[in-house]
């Protein structure tokens, strides 16, 4: 066995150096490794083995990946056994260590059995020291980095020269739909800049973050930019497990099918629009050639929900070192059936360390006394195969645009009226908030005013709740007659949303002498995404009953349901307003009466 290691210092603490160190994708580009195609096996007791093949200087190296092992921001490592190639066997790693005056010494080894005295020598004397050598420039660059808060990039990453005419033509185009010309430019640094691999799957909201821009102002310049020539719309599918997308994206919804199945994970699971539905950008490849190669599919830097996990053969047991904090966090394991979620009030206490045991049917978890290894854990495997355990923070990242939540928007409806579902699929949306608002004496105002007129004052009372719509990300999914329906993916912004429209519609009542009162509706839960004559619609239970419940409104007022009042959100906002009024009511098409409370936004009309 032939042991490389370097040593390095950086000023910074551990938490700003993972995200770029244990991203070994980049780091294996930066090294100069080769692009690896992988082959997935399924294995009977879940998950699956996975096999790997490079070329390196002429030669084939073909190797069996074993689960990387982390504890984030601390370390990680990855076992390697190869059938051909220069290696039999590699164990690498990286470890970071805090240091008293807040920097990070960083330790990034291999460990390496040659497969002949030729290739020992060759890895002693030739690439040892560039490996060594190229470790150290990437390690110096990111402390650079980090210093000048530039985006944490490894060096030697291809970046191909744009086409300067489409690219020139594209920003001329987008000049033109009024956007400021400082975000222009951020944009036009980033197809140019970028590296090529940064380019092919774009989050937004991510690049919001990092050009310290406001989330839907960066989302609406990509949508402008894709109908300018720039970048392309990207779908892509995410497992719920290792949130990988384990398919090709998909150029338009119509292309999305209602199930997918995870090779590496060996799940079927469904194409949720508000979960594992996911829009990003690419560039368009008129501007910049596309890469999709794969350098590392495993490591951490690519599960940033993943906090820790470990590997257990058959029959083993060892210390597993956990986060300081799992409260809240979910212990699951593809060999084992049912997860574990530590309770919220979950805590580690002195002399305690936690016992966990697994067999295919689930965890056994309980605390045990232990004075010596605190923030360990003492796993056990009772099966007769591996388990991977992985500990893991249950909620997705805020930079994951859902279908869901761009759907709900009426500035993409607006811009991509044709992006729709295939007419025979039925997504299913796990929470959706459906808002349905009607008019109380409209039907007095055309008698009393003319159909000409009074339709004047409906259509202006539109023009106010579609601007509240829009102003707070959601989307109006169609008209019937006075009424509205629209859809929300966040239960907050929908509440502002209907503040908006009882706030703003006496303005218009007003000026036009309209007797004009809102009633409002809302309720959250799962629904189905359908496409209705070419437009994304929404049916189901959750749809039905807030329909219903604006039949209970008496005009300047919004009825919720009880299972959005139990929402944290709705205690901020009641501030300001009268007490809320509870009634028990059957509604049609519903088999037991339903809690719903009353809520007085303006007073109603005399």
């Amino acid at each position: 066995m032939i042991r490389l290691e370097s040593r390095h210092r950086i000023a910074f603490p551990p938490a700003a150096v993972w995200p770029a160190l244990s991203n070994t994708d980049w780091l294996n580009r930066a090294l100069g490794l080769p692009p690896v195609r992988y082959s997935i096996q399924p294995l009977p007791e879940g998950s699956s083995l996975i096999m790997a093949r490079a070329r390196i200087f002429g030669r084939e190296m073909r190797w069996r990946e074993y689960p990387f092992e982390w504890l984030e921001p601390e370390f990680y490592r990855v076992h390697r056994v190869y059938e051909t190639g220069p290696l039999r066997e590699a164990r690498l790693g990286t470890e970071l260590t805090p240091q008293a005056d807040g920097g990070t010494e960083v330790l990034m080894y291999s460990e390496v059995v040659p497969r002949s005295a030729l290739d020992g020598w060759l890895i002693k004397r030739v690439f040892g020291p560039k490996t060594l050598r190229d470790t150290a420039r990437i390690v110096a660059h990111l402390e650079t980095a980090l210093r000048t808060k530039a985006a944490v990039v490894p060096p030697r990453l291809p970046v191909h020269t744009p086409n300067e005419a489409g690219l020139q033509t594209g920003l001329a185009k987008l000049r033109a739909t009024g956007q400021p010309d400082a975000r222009i430019k951020l944009l036009e640094n980033l197809l140019r800049e970028s590296p090529d691999m940064e380019l092919s799957h774009i989050r937004p909201f991510a690049i919001a973050r990092r050009w310290n821009l406001d989330q839907w102002t960066t989302l609406e310049l990509f949508l402008q930019a894709t109908r300018c020539g720039l970048v392309d719309l990207s779908w892509e599918l995410l497992c719920p497990n290792c949130r990988s997308m384990p398919l090709s994206p998909n150029l338009s919804l119509s292309q999305i099918q209602r199930t997918a199945h995870c090779e590496v994970c060996q799940i079927k699971y469904d194409a949720e629009f508000d979960k594992s539905v996911e829009l990003k950008f690419a560039v368009n490849p008129a501007i910049r050639p596309r890469e999709n190669q794969v350098y590392c599919l495993a490591g951490p830097g690519g599960k940033p929900h993943v906090l820790s996990q470990t590997w257990l053969e058959a029959g083993e047991e060892k210390l597993w070192k956990l986060p300081a904090k799992y409260a809240g966090r979910r212990l699951r394991s593809p060999q084992v059936k049912a997860p574990h979620i530590f309770p919220d009030d979950a805590t580690p206490s002195s002399g305690q360390r936690l016992a966990i045991r697994c067999d295919a049917s689930g965890f056994a978890v309980n605390s045990e006394p232990d004075g010596h290894r605190s923030g360990f854990a003492w796993a056990k495997n009772q099966n007769a195969f591996p388990v991977l355990l992985v500990l893991e923070q249950p909620q997705w990242s805020d930079d994951i645009l859902t279908a869901a939540r761009v759907t709900n928007w009426q500035s993409f409806r607006d811009l991509f009226a044709s992006e729709v579902i295939s007419p025979s699929e039925q997504i299913t949306v796990g929470a959706q908030v459906i808002l349905f608002t009607d008019l109380r004496g409209s039907t007095a105002m055309y008698r009393g005013l003319g159909d000409a007129p009074a339709y004047s004052i409906v259509r202006n009372h539109f023009t106010v709740l579609l601007e509240a719509v829009r102003a707070h990300h959601g989307t109006v999914v169609k008209t019937i007659g006075d009424a509205v329906m629209a859809a929300f993916s966040r239960v907050d912004e929908a509440l502002e949303a209907v503040r908006e429209m009882h706030a703003n519609l006496p303005t218009v009542n007003a000026r036009e002498k309209g007797p004009l009162a809102l009633k409002s509706s809302l309720h959250v839960g799962p629904c189905l995404a359908v496409n209705a004559n070419d437009r994304l619609d929404y049916f189901g239970t959750t749809v039905n009953l807030a329909a219903r419940m604006v039949s209970c409104c008496q005009g300047g007022d919004l009825t919720i349901s009880d299972d959005l009042f139990q929402r944290p959100e709705i205690a901020q906002f009641l501030e300001g307003h009268p007490k809320p009024e509870p009634s028990e009511v059957r509604f049609r098409g519903f088999d037991v009466p339903n809690r719903v409370w009353r809520i007085a936004m303006v007073a109603p009309p005399k």
